[in-house]
């Protein structure tokens, strides 16, 4: 009767043992670990970070659950035979068996594109990314920050002009862009990039999205550094003017502060210093 009763206890208490691993495989993973996916067992988890609590992922098929995706990483897209999923989420609608990860956070079905989890174009064959704020497709050119907007309807014509300097203009046949945002009377035939926001068209110069102010001479315009630009009569900081500054001998002595000088003045991010004459000051841009 003893053996009995230790060979029930011991059976009991592998019982116990059992259930306490498996239930410790299942355990939602925590702060020391990584974000993203985490196969638990039979249960799937996402943490999205380190401050953040993990959920299990419902409805999820374990043996068809794969991640991360070839061009993705552990903490975006994952994929069941069922659904898609970003960040922990299904995305509605999505094909799981032609789905993709392109470059630049776009991913594509064989019927939409995407970015993180969100549908912005419908017409995946001819999805095209334009600048780092438009992509196109066979009929609409779209703008994605701050939201995607449809903006032009000629995906045709539409195109990034330049890129220098870290600003992107972009034109179709009626509209010129300057980082996403529309200037205003600008003509796309005519427009060109000059320098550090500074563009011109046949008739008018603009600084990024705003007209350069009323009586600006264009042939002679001349940018400078430091945000600075001069004409023949006036000089420019931002695109607008520095009143009072000589433009015959203005120069810019330091680009970094957005400092300069005249023969009579000082000048700090477009404004006049107090203080004695600049003449003798010698200059540090070099121009």
């Amino acid at each position: 009767m003893p053996s009995l009763r230790r060979c029930w206890f011991r059976g009991l208490t592998l019982a116990v043992l059992l259930s306490a691993t498996q239930c410790n495989k299942e355990k939602p993973p925590g702060a020391l670990d990584r974000s993203g996916y985490h196969v638990r067992g039979s249960k799937i988890f996402f943490l999205p970070n380190w401050t953040s609590s993990a959920w299990e992922i419902e409805g999820v098929d374990r043996a068809t659950f794969e991640f991360p995706l070839p061009k993705g990483t552990d903490a975006d897209y994952a994929r069941d035979k069922h659904h898609v999923y970003w960040r922990g989420n299904p995305i509605p609608g999505v094909d799981p068996k032609t789905f993709e990860i392109l470059d630049s956070g776009y991913v594509r079905d064989a019927s939409n594109v995407y970015r993180n989890g969100i549908l912005i174009c419908d017409d995946a064959a001819h999805f095209e990314m334009v600048s780092g704020n438009f992509v196109k497709n066979s009929h609409t050119v779209y703008r994605l920050y701050p939201a995607t907007t449809p903006i032009s309807d000629d995906p045709a014509h539409f195109r990034e002009v330049s890129a220098q300097d870290g600003y992107s203009f972009c034109a179709d046949l009626a509209q010129v862009f300057v980082n996403g945002n529309a200037i205003p009377g600008a003509d796309p035939a005519t427009f060109r990039v000059l320098q550090g926001g500074y563009t011109r068209d046949a008739g008018q110069s603009f600084y990024f999205d705003k007209p350069m102010p009323e009586g600006t001479k264009i042939d002679s315009l001349e940018i400078l550094t430091g945000a600075y630009a001069k004409d023949a009569a006036r000089v420019y900081h931002l695109g607008h003017v520095v009143e009072g500054a000589d433009p015959a001998t203005f120069v810019v002595t330091d680009d970094k502060f957005q400092r300069a000088k005249d023969a009579g003045q000082e000048y700090e991010q477009g404004k006049r210093k107090p203080g004695p004459a600049a003449a003798e000051l010698p200059s540090q841009s070099g121009q």
